[in-house]
């Protein structure tokens, strides 16, 4: 008796927390519980949200769903919707890989089983810490991605350690001073964009080792570099100049890099200026990527562009 007693309060409690999980609307700044709780361990699981898990829907969580919601090309409000709330769980369980969703894309639903429900905290933090080769690979991680991610490392001189499969800071620290060599987010985060990267010769900001690739250029500009997508939404496809949106465009300010103009842009590559933006006035530009999640991934930066004859 004792024992189906146990069983149903587990069950009550179960289908209270899946009901307020799927439909996650409510879940917002300022609401507290076990259901919030949940998606903080998911944002943790993402190396989004990097304070525990209290179960207060507090501002840096507000912050991390918006980091993830910018990533995957939904409405950032800030709120944990249902749409959120699926693609949130998926990616900490590596269902979907961030770096390469896009708006479509199959994404499974929760699993509605009563095991599942009550277990769902306690095993997402083992289940998103292993890495294969190719999976998005953070702090934490364990396995043969990690392995991979160390032995290139390894190979172009950024890490002295053991290729041990396990991803602690110094495995962190090695790849973010290689995403810097190479003119990216140094963000000690191993994802699609580092992993071709990894695949080439590494490019040196700091005394320009280009592997003698670099191109005839007539001046060297510095510049605010951040990114853009025509994925994101209430972007145009087009770009100021009548082009499709791609990557290899740029905004500029025209009075500063004319439309037209040929840039080679390191660790991005050969770019055109064919668009402009209201924002961008003076030293900056837009680059512009296929996905959102590469636009997440290039952040903000100060860089030098060679602007080619």
């Amino acid at each position: 008796m004792k024992f189906k007693r146990l069983l149903w309060t587990l069950f009550i409690i179960s289908a209270v927390s899946l009901s307020s999980l799927c439909s996650a609307a409510a879940l917002k700044y300022g609401d507290s519980g076990n259901d919030v709780k949940e998606i903080q361990d998911y944002l943790i699981a993402q190396n989004l949200l990097h304070s525990a898990a209290d179960g207060f829907y507090g501002s840096a969580t507000v912050d991390a769903i918006k980091d993830f919601q910018s990533a995957l090309g939904l409405e950032v409000d800030g709120i944990c919707g249902a749409e959120t709330y699926k693609l949130l769980r998926a990616a900490a369980f590596n269902e979907i890989d961030v770096t390469t969703y896009q708006s479509g894309d199959y994404v499974p639903e929760p699993p509605k089983t009563l095991d599942f429900v009550i277990t769902t905290v306690k095993t997402v933090g083992n289940v998103a810490q292993y890495a294969g080769v190719g999976d998005v690979i953070k702090f934490g991680m364990e396995g043969e991605g990690v392995v991979y991610l160390q032995n290139k490392l390894i190979e172009l001189g950024f890490y002295s350690g053991e290729a041990d499969g396990v991803c602690g800071q110094s495995t962190v620290n090695a790849l973010k001073d290689f995403q810097r060599s190479y003119g990216m987010k140094a963000d000690g985060i191993c994802g699609r964009r580092t992993y071709s990267a990894l695949d080439d010769e590494p490019l040196n900001l700091n005394d320009y080792g280009f592997s003698s690739e670099l191109p005839d250029y007539s001046r060297v500009i510095r510049v605010e570099a951040t990114a853009y997508s025509s994925m994101e939404q209430g972007l145009s496809a087009y770009t100021a100049t009548g082009t499709l949106c791609r990557r290899g465009v740029i905004a500029t300010d025209p009075y500063v890099i004319p439309l037209g103009t040929k840039v080679f842009i390191p660790g991005y590559g050969y770019a055109v200026a064919e668009d402009t933006g209201g924002a961008i006035v003076g030293h900056k530009i837009d680059v512009a990527f296929d996905t959102v999640a590469e636009c997440f991934e290039f952040g903000r930066q100060f860089i030098d562009i060679y602007i080619i004859d």
